[in-house]
This record gives structure tokens, sequence and C-alpha cells, in this order.
């Protein structure tokens, strides 16, 4: 009986299609998935040789390309690479946070975006914040400064300290700490004594306001 059997021939891979620069990237950095494109990732010289042939053992079976970065601090970095918007990470209560500065810094540097990593090496964010400051003392009263922005920081430093005061010799109310308001005739009622000063508590509150104010055109790459 004779072999009927067909063999088919050995398969061949095709090529991929070729892609474009608009083409939809999938980045696998870390535990977390971005989504991006070649356009973007052309500013950072070593992302863009990532998803070249040349690194194709990068890229996973299902396309995406493996990046081992923090995720968090990669955030940061596509954002920036996207819009041209530097990283201003500030708070009005805790400040600015050097270390995630620091951390992004360490990622533009290895990602080699130059722009990105002199900014954060020269500190430019310093430039960004601004504090406005004020202060004012009240006397003997104590009131809130009312609604303020979100921007407005208020503080109340309140004190107690004696004062002396004047009194009129005929106990003019009108005339109380204040002696020019006393006439010849208080001080003849006076005649040859000295003035009467007495001491009473005031309440002394220092009323210290900061404004935070934001220079967001700092935060916007040169073109």
């Amino acid at each position: 009986m004779s072999d009927t059997s067909v063999t088919s021939p050995p398969h061949t891979p095709q090529p991929e299609p070729p892609t474009t620069p608009s083409d939809p990237i999938i980045l696998q950095v870390g535990s977390q998935r971005f989504h991006t494109s070649e356009t973007t990732l052309s500013s950072s010289p070593m992302l863009a040789s990532m998803i070249s042939q040349r690194w194709s053992s990068h890229r996973h079976t299902d396309g995406s390309y493996f990046i081992d970065a923090d995720p968090e601090i990669f955030n940061h970095i596509l954002r920036f690479l996207r819009h041209g918007v530097y990283p201003l990470c500030y708070s009005i209560d805790k400040g600015h946070n050097y270390a995630l500065y620091a951390a992004v810094h360490a990622q533009a540097q290895y990602f080699l975006i130059t722009n990105l990593s002199e900014w954060l090496s020269k500190q430019r964010y310093l430039q960004v914040v601004k504090i406005e400051s004020s202060a004012e003392v009240l006397e003997n009263e104590f009131r809130l400064a009312g609604a303020t922005g979100s921007d407005t920081l208020v503080q109340y430093h309140p004190s107690w300290r004696v004062k002396s005061k004047y009194v009129c010799p005929r106990s003019i109310s009108a005339h109380y700490d204040n002696p020019r308001g006393c006439g010849r005739a208080c001080r003849t009622a006076l005649g040859d004594g000295e003035d009467k000063y007495e001491e009473v508590p005031v309440l002394s509150t220092l009323v210290v306001k900061e404004k935070v104010v934001f220079d967001r055109q700092l935060c916007v790459e040169e073109e």
C-alpha cells in the first residue's frame, strides 16, 4: 500500500507590518501599563532606542515594551514628554517635595531627557512658587480674616500684655487714654498733681498672611 500523506511546507513567519510614529505603543513599567506613541518618546534618546528594532528583547509577546522603572515616577516623565510641562511637586502645608524631585531627576538622567534633567538640577521649581507675606497687629480685638482663597494661609498669634492708659482727672470717658483730649478744665481739676495712668491687660494679636503665587509659565518648556 502506497503512502499518500502530504508533507506541509515549513511555516515562514510573516514580517510585522511597519509602524508609523503616531501608532499607539504600550509600555509595561513595573506593574503598570502606559499607552503612548513613538512621536512622544522621540524626545528621549533612551526610550526611542528601547522601542527600536535593536532592542527587540524589551518587547513582550503581546507587543508591549518592558521598562524597568518606578511607574509613579515614570508618570511624571511621560507627562513631560507629552506636554512639555515641568513637574511641580508643591503643597501649601508641606512645601516642595524634594524627594520626588530627586527621583524624577534620576529617571530624567537615565532616559537622557536633558532639558528636564537640567530644570530639576538647577532647582528652577523654586522660581515657580513665590510667597507674598503680610502682617498686622490687632489690639483688644480678635477678628477672623473671613473667607480667603485656598492659596492663602492665615495664622493668628494672640498674646496678653499690660499697657499703661491715661485717666482723665474729671473721669471723662472720651478722654480715656487720650491726654490731648483734656483741655484747661481737666488741667485745673488735676491741679499740681501728676498725670494719672492705670495698667490694664490688653489682648494683642499678630495676624500673619501668606499667599502662594504660582508663575505657571515657568513650568512650560520653551519652544
